[in-house]
């Protein structure tokens, strides 16, 4: 027995484990703990999202782009050089008069700076020779309304002016948008940048912009360096005629524009059904503009510039046979867009120039294989106005 005593005594010296109770309520505690932080996680998400939505005030810059200030540079009309004065501002000057009895400035994109035309034959030249006001040309090639805001903001207090044009060209959604350029850009982000962008997108938007634009005037000026000490013939010559397009036209440029865009045109007109989100932004913009003319006591006139399938029945057709989601409605009736514009007009007492109507019994109105209108678009443009004054 002693030694049977013996054996169990060395046996209890090890440290044998034993089994323990489950206690449910720690168990219970466990989950609760956990839920709570979710919900919290969740509320969070929810409560910024909304803010972010709702209680847009960040009143950030939106920034833009410019050539470079205070040069000489060429621009050119079918291959043919013309020097263009850029001023103070990075925009190419307008024609200035001793004296005139008003005063008005042109925001906009490349129609109306007048991409692909001698700089007279642009409508807001050919105001400054026909009327008695000065009208100043604030637009660039690229230009979104976020571009033109910021643009404004800059020189608003420097130049005088009683009215604001804005031209409203028909693809300003889709380029206020996601534009493959823009995506990108982003793509090369650090990830806490898109981790904010899921909590708060439209503060992240803002901010993204902002820096994008930044990278498109680095750009600009390395390629535009590139040319600095090129000679070109200060005599302007005449550029061969337009040619009319026969429909048979490879279209080259559009097809690259279908291969990464082939809802062009959708994400451009059916603000409402497609691209909403990006109407919204751009409606945020516009109203920003309004608000600051109606402070200031500035007139405020919007002029709607369509796009080709809005009244070329041939390009209509073009983008058909290449493949663009099309509706046939926007050759003879109104887009989703014009009529989003048509509302703002009217709520706001805010003078619409619809160059649709007039567009839609005319013909030729475009370059050559190009989204740009030609010198009998800008004419027809510059009539308009006069006719509104």
């Amino acid at each position: 027995m002693d030694h049977l005593q013996s054996k169990l005594t060395q046996l209890n010296q090890f440290n044998v484990p034993s089994m323990k109770k489950v206690d449910p309520q720690s168990k219970s505690n466990s989950w609760s703990k956990l839920g709570l932080i979710l919900s919290v996680m969740v509320v969070l998400f929810l409560g910024l999202r909304w803010f972010d939505q709702n209680q847009f005030q960040y009143n950030l810059p939106y920034g833009y782009f410019h050539y470079p200030k205070d040069q000489t540079i060429p621009f050119f009309r079918m291959g043919v050089p013309e020097p263009g004065k850029i001023g103070k501002f990075g925009i190419r000057e307008s024609t200035t008069k001793d004296k005139s009895n008003c005063h008005s400035l042109f925001l906009g994109d490349s129609q109306t700076f007048g991409s692909g035309i001698f700089w007279k034959d642009t409508f807001s030249e050919i105001l400054n020779r026909e009327t008695n006001c000065q009208w100043t040309n604030v637009s660039m090639p690229g230009f979104t309304l976020e571009n033109e805001y910021a643009m404004f903001q800059e020189i608003k207090n420097q130049i005088p002016f009683e009215h604001v044009y804005l031209v409203v060209y028909g693809n300003d959604i889709y380029e206020t948008g996601e534009t493959p350029d823009y995506i990108h850009f982003v793509d090369k982000q650090k990830w806490y940048t898109k981790v904010l962008g899921l909590f708060l997108p439209n503060y992240t938007w803002l901010i993204l912009k902002k820096q994008y634009f930044d990278s498109v005037q680095k750009r600009m000026e390395i390629e535009i360096q590139k040319f600095a000490n090129t000679n070109y013939q200060t005599k302007q010559s005449t550029p061969p005629s337009n040619e009319e397009e026969t429909g048979e036209e490879t279209f080259p440029s559009f097809r690259t524009l279908y291969s990464i865009s082939p809802n062009y045109f959708k994400e451009s007109l059916d603000v409402n059904s497609v691209s909403n989100q990006n109407f919204k932004r751009w409606q945020r913009v516009l109203l920003r503009l309004f608000s600051d003319l109606q402070t200031n006591h500035k007139k405020f006139t919007m002029i709607y510039i369509p796009l080709d399938v809005e009244f070329d029945p041939k390009r209509f057709v073009v983008y058909q046979k290449i493949g663009f989601a099309m509706d046939r409605e926007w050759l003879v009736g109104d887009s989703e867009f014009f009529l989003a514009l048509r509302t703002f007009s009217e709520s706001n007492q805010v003078q619409l120039i619809d160059m649709r109507k007039i567009f839609r019994n005319q013909n030729q109105l475009l370059q050559k294989e190009d989204i740009h209108f030609n010198e009998k678009a800008n004419r027809l443009i510059a009539d308009a106005i006069k006719q509104s004054m």
